[in-house]
Parts: structure tokens; C-alpha cells; sequence
């Protein structure tokens, strides 16, 4: 009998993970103009850096003071979702600023995202704040939506 306390304890806070989870990368985007401050990580172009499931907390910053080796989020217009990518290189042309990023896993990212074609350089605007902190494995219910929702 005890067991079957268990699994429904076990089963309430799973579906309260999940819940929050989604809230806290749905719910808090829409309120923050569309930039999510809570993310999770839902490819593996980032390993071993931040692995697939991992939370990362994302604070708005000034473009100028974003380096070469920076973690920082970014939204693709061609591909219409939020990056996660380090900064390799940073290009200054006509007063405008330009990130070159490239994720850290050398198979799935062999080459930086804008030479690879998969993205423009990315600009200020495009730009959406650097990678602060990271929450391992918690984002695996929000993983796990969005594979159910494509």
C-alpha cells in the first residue's frame, strides 16, 4: 500500500515539474518582451558545456559588453528560435557591432554558425542577453514538450 503512495506523490511532483518548467520558459518570456530569462537546453551543440536538459538563466546586457568566449542567446531569424552559442569572434564595421558564435560541441558544430550558413551574424538586436548560470537536468520536462509539440 505504501508503494502506491509513492507513485502518486512521485506522479503529482512530476507533472508540478513540468508545469513549471513550461511556465518559467513560456510564462516569463511573454512577460519579458519575448526574451526568456529561464531556458532549457534542447539540442546537444552546446556539450560539454551545457548538456541537453540543462536550465540556463539568461540576463540581459549591453551588446559593447559582450567578449570573445561569452555564452549568449540569441534569436535566428532563420530558423525562428532562441540560440545558445559562445561568442568566437566579434566583427566592428561602420560603427555596427556583429557576433560570430559557434557552438562547443566540434561534431554536431564543426564550424561557426554563420559560416555554416545556419545563421546571419548576429546583431544587437538579435542579441537576447548571456548565459549567467546553468541548473543541470532540469529542464528535461520542457525537452520533452517540445519534442512532443514537433
Amino acid at each position: 500500500m505504501d508503494w502506491e503512495k509513492e507513485i502518486k506523490e512521485t506522479l503529482i511532483y512530476l507533472v508540478i515539474g513540468i508545469v513549471l518548467a513550461y511556465s518559467l520558459n513560456i510564462g516569463l518570456g511573454h512577460a519579458l518582451d519575448t526574451k526568456k530569462p529561464v531556458m532549457a537546453v534542447v539540442s546537444t551543440s552546446m556539450e560539454p558545456t551545457f548538456c541537453k536538459g540543462d536550465i540556463v538563466v539568461v540576463k540581459g546586457v549591453n551588446p559593447e559588453d559582450i567578449k570573445v568566449g561569452d555564452i549568449i542567446v540569441y534569436y535566428n531569424p532563420y530558423r525562428h528560435f532562441p540560440v545558445v552559442h559562445r561568442v568566437v569572434a566579434i566583427n566592428r564595421e561602420d560603427s555596427k557591432i556583429y557576433f560570430i558564435t559557434k557552438g562547443d560541441n566540434n561534431r554536431t558544430n564543426p564550424l561557426p554558425d554563420q559560416v555554416l550558413g545556419i545563421a546571419p551574424p548576429v546583431t544587437p538586436e538579435m542579441l537576447w542577453g548571456k548565459v549567467i548560470y546553468v541548473i543541470p537536468k532540469l529542464g528535461w520536462p520542457r525537452v520533452f514538450l517540445s519534442e512532443l509539440v514537433h
